[in-house]
C-alpha cells in the first residue's frame, strides 16, 4: 500500500516509522530537503497557495497508486479539504480531520472559542477591550502571552511581563492575541484517530525541552487526568466536524492544583511523534489498516468506504513510559545547486 506525505521538509523519523507499513511517496515545493533521501519515491510540486496545486498532487497520487494522504503543514489543510471528493474520485483517502475542526484547530481565538462552548479548562483569552484596558492601567496578573491568532508552532510568541512589554507586544505581533498564563508541566499529547473520529492512541509526553518549537526532550507520562481530558476534548470536537487522522493537543497540567489547562490543538503529526512509535504506538499499522478497510469499501461502491476495521488491538496496545533525547544529523549531497 502506497501513502503520500506532502510538504516532508525534515520528517525522517516519520517516514522511517510509516515505511514499516507502507511505500512512502514524500512532495514538497523544495528539493532541498533532506527528507527526499529516505522516502522510497520524491516529487517536488508547486507551493499550496500556487496554481496547479492540487493537480499535480492528483497526478502523483494516480502515477504512484496512492491510497492514503497526509498533510504535515497547515496551509494546505483548507485546500486539501475543499479538493477532498477529487482524491477520493481516484481511490485516494486524505487522513485530515474535516474543514470545521480544522478551521478550529487553525484559528486560535476558534480554539478558545470552542474551549468555552464545551467547557473544556483552557487559561483565559482577554478581549481586545480587556487588553486596551491593562495597556491603561488596569489591574493584571502578569506574565501574559502575547501570540499570533493564526501562528505555526510556536513562532511569534512572547511573555509580556509587565504593562509597558504588553503595550509593546501587542502591537509587535500581527493579529495578535493575548492570553493569561497556564501553569505546571506542559504535556503535548499525541494522538491518532480512525476515520469515524474515535482516538486509537492517546499518549501524552510532557516536554522537557524545546528549541526553535521543536521538543528535543520529551518523556512519555500517562498521566491519568491528563488523557481523560484528551478523550473528552476529542468527544467536543467530533460535535463540531469529523476528527480524523493525527492530531497534537497539547496542555499543562499543575499537580498542586490539580488543574489540567489546555491550550493548543493541531491536526496533524506533531514534531516529536517520533517518541510515541517508539513507546508502543504503532501508527503505520493501525493507519494501514484503515486504508484497507476505505479500500474494502471503496470496492463494494462507496467512495466514502464504508467498511469499518477492527482497531481493538491497536487500542490494547501496551505504551512505555520512555524519554526522547534527540540529536541533529545531516544528509550530504553531491554537486552544485
Amino acid at each position: 500500500m502506497n501513502l503520500l506525505l506532502t510538504s516532508i521538509g525534515k520528517r525522517i523519523e516519520l517516514i522511517g516509522h510509516l515505511k514499516t507499513s507502507f511505500r512512502v511517496i514524500g512532495v514538497d515545493a523544495s528539493t532541498e530537503n533532506p527528507a527526499k533521501s529516505f522516502a522510497d519515491a520524491f516529487y517536488r510540486v508547486p507551493r499550496c497557495r500556487e496554481e496547479g496545486y492540487v493537480e499535480a498532487l492528483l497526478a502523483v497520487c494516480e502515477e504512484e497508486k496512492v491510497s492514503l494522504l497526509v498533510p504535515l503543514y497547515e496551509p494546505e489543510f483548507e485546500i486539501l479539504n475543499a479538493a477532498r471528493d477529487k482524491f477520493e474520485e481516484i481511490g485516494v483517502k486524505l487522513v485530515l480531520s474535516g474543514e470545521p475542526v480544522t478551521e478550529i484547530c487553525n484559528d486560535k481565538r476558534k480554539t478558545a472559542a470552542f474551549f468555552k462552548r464545551y467547557d473544556i479548562p483552557a487559561p483565559e483569552t482577554l478581549s481586545d477591550s480587556e487588553v486596551e484596558a491593562v495597556i491603561g492601567g488596569e489591574q493584571a496578573e502578569f506574565p501574559l502571552i502575547v501570540k499570533p491568532a493564526d501562528g505555526m508552532g510556536s513562532e511569534g510568541i512572547f511573555f509580556a511581563e509587565n504593562r509597558r512589554e504588553l503595550e509593546f507586544f501587542y502591537g509587535y505581533v500581527e493579529n495578535a492575541l493575548v492570553q493569561r498564563c497556564a501553569r505546571g508541566k506542559e504535556y503535548t499529547i499525541d494522538v491518532l484517530c480512525d476515520f469515524y473520529g474515535q482516538p486509537v492512541y492517546i499518549v501524552p509526553r510532557i516536554r522537557l525541552e524545546v528549541r526553535s518549537g521543536e521538543v528535543t526532550k520529551s518523556r512519555v507520562d500517562l498521566q491519568r487526568r491528563v488523557m481523560e481530558g484528551t478523550e473528552g476534548l476529542l468527544r467536543s470536537l467530533n460535535r463540531e466536524g469529523r476528527v480524523c487522522g493525527p492530531m497534537t493537543i497539547q496542555c499543562f497540567w499543575e499537580e498542586s492544583e490539580q488543574r489540567l489547562q489546555f491550550i493548543e490543538i493541531n491536526p496533524r503529526f506533531g514534531g516529536g511523534v517520533p517518541l510515541a512509535f517508539a513507546a508502543g504506538a504503532d501508527y503505520a499499522a493501525a493507519l494501514k489498516r484503515m486504508g484497507e478497510s476505505f479500500a474494502a469499501g471503496a470496492a463494494g461502491g462507496s467512495l466514502k468506504g464504508e467498511e469499518k476495521p477492527d482497531l481493538t488491538d491497536f487500542r490494547e496496545q501496551e505504551i512505555k513510559e520512555l524519554t526522547m533525547l534527540r540529536y541533529t544529523q545531516a544528509v550530504y549531497e553531491d554537486g552544485e545547486r
